[in-house]
């Protein structure tokens, strides 16, 4: 009998698996675009150190990563594999990895920059990490753009030392860097500030202040250094330091409060016309038919109950409420002859055209009253006594009775959230005579 030589078991299950890899058409022994890249690092050898784990995908975008003994590498199609390590990892982890504002990173971590500093960047912005301002995000967008057009980490603002911050006045954000600030709001645009002028600012309020945000950068000359501002200018000399221009009130915006009587105290404007049975100022007249016209537009009508009261009339006013309530409580809802706005011929009071809440706290509640709430700024008004800030004007909350101040400032006014004329150019309150 001839026999025949059966392959040991082992033959034929190796032939099997090579089979197998030919019919999926990869062998299995193939590295991975994270293998590969953890290869050219240097391996066990390199920044990560020894593998942790295996490959895990189902990532967002597609992505996969790796677990090493000192940071991670991921891979996207989009990005390709990008390694993370250190402090530019740690914090690109607290962040939320690939799902924070960063995103994946896009590039290799960079170092040798300006004081052994190093940086990353990922889809969202950078990392950047120096041994004296530690790790900090930058965001793409004007403040990263601002830093980078004065020289990033080697220009005067340095590394930053603070990841950007929001929610300030009127939408604005600012990032802290070593050498000062830069802020951006809509409408505005990002400016730095640094040095004494920098500090004076802040010690007036940064832009909750009078002086609001910076217009400019700072120039300096053989005079010294001057940045302006919205509310005035800042102007550093070696010789005297920082001082303080404030932009003055125009005709329009005057201040008349309990301490700023109209001078000379009889006075009368020469410029009125007839608004609604009730004589204004040309210009206050002009904003008034806009805001009245876009009212109507929407729905909503108004009357004019009230306009230009002259010295005499207001001073008969006055004392029939000091005969009505007594003088402590007159003070509070009616103005002296003098002293009211509505001898500037700027005030207006408004009311609904059937008579609804009229000069009543109710009026904010109906529909003229929302308007004006809501729209007024638009064309140049203000609501001068507003709701809770009696300690301020002096006067009590009074939703019907608008201030023309024009439109630059009331919009100013409106986005800056500042909500009285004395607060917006410096005034001390004035809640008495």
């Amino acid at each position: 009998m001839k026999y025949i030589r059966v392959p040991a078991l082992s033959t034929v299950l190796t032939v099997l698996c090579l089979l197998a890899g030919l019919l999926v058409g990869t062998p299995v022994w193939a590295a991975s675009p994270i293998q590969d890249k953890y290869q050219a690092l240097g391996g066990p050898a390199g920044n990560l150190g020894a593998v942790i784990g295996g490959e895990k995908c189902g990532l967002a975008g597609g992505g996969c990563y790796q677990d090493y003994q000192r940071g991670q590498i991921h891979w996207t199609p989009a990005t390709g594999a990008r390694a993370t390590w250190g402090a530019v990892g740690a914090l690109w982890q607290q962040q939320g990895w690939e799902q924070g504002r960063l995103g994946y990173a896009v590039t290799d971590e960079v170092c040798g920059l300006v004081g052994s500093g190093c940086y990353q960047s990922f889809q969202g912005g950078q990392i950047y990490w120096s041994p004296a301002s530690g790790a900090q995000q930058t965001l793409w967008g004007a403040i990263r753009n601002r830093w980078a057009a004065g020289g990033f980490e080697s220009g005067p603002l340095g590394y930053p030392v603070a990841a950007e911050g929001c929610g300030l006045r009127a939408g604005g954000c600012y990032q802290a860097f070593q050498g000062g600030q830069v802020h951006w709001a809509p409408g505005i645009g990002a400016y730095a500030t640094g040095g004494s002028i920098d500090y004076v600012w802040g010690t007036l309020g940064w832009e909750n202040g009078r002086l609001g945000y910076p217009l400019t950068e700072e120039v300096c000359g053989a005079a010294g250094c001057t940045q302006n501002f919205q509310g005035g200018t800042l102007t550093w000399h070696p010789s005297t330091g920082v001082t303080v221009t404030y932009y003055q009130p125009g005709e329009y915006q005057r201040v008349i409060n309990k301490r700023n009587p109209l001078s000379p105290i009889d006075y009368a404007p020469s410029d009125m016309v007839n608004v609604g049975g009730h004589p204004l100022r040309y210009q206050a007249a002009l904003g008034f038919w806009q805001f009245a016209d876009a009212a109507n537009a929407s729905g909503v009508p108004m009357t004019v109950i009230s306009g230009f009261r002259s010295y005499a009339t207001q001073a008969t006013l006055y004392n029939s409420y000091v005969a009505m309530y007594g003088q402590e409580r007159a003070d509070t809802i009616s103005a002296r002859p003098g002293f009211s706005e509505h001898q500037s011929g700027l005030a207006v009071d408004i009311g609904n055209p059937g008579g609804a809440c009229g000069l009543q706290d109710c009026f904010a509640q109906t529909a003229a009253g929302k308007f004006a709430a809501n729209r007024a700024h638009e064309f140049g008004f203000i609501i001068r006594y507003p709701a809770g800030i009696s300690y301020w004007t002096g006067y009590a909350y009074e939703p019907w009775h608008l201030r023309y101040v024009g439109k630059d400032i009331a919009m100013d006014m409106h986005r800056r959230g500042i909500a009285t004329l004395e607060q917006y150019y410096g005034y001390p309150p004035a809640p008495s005579y």
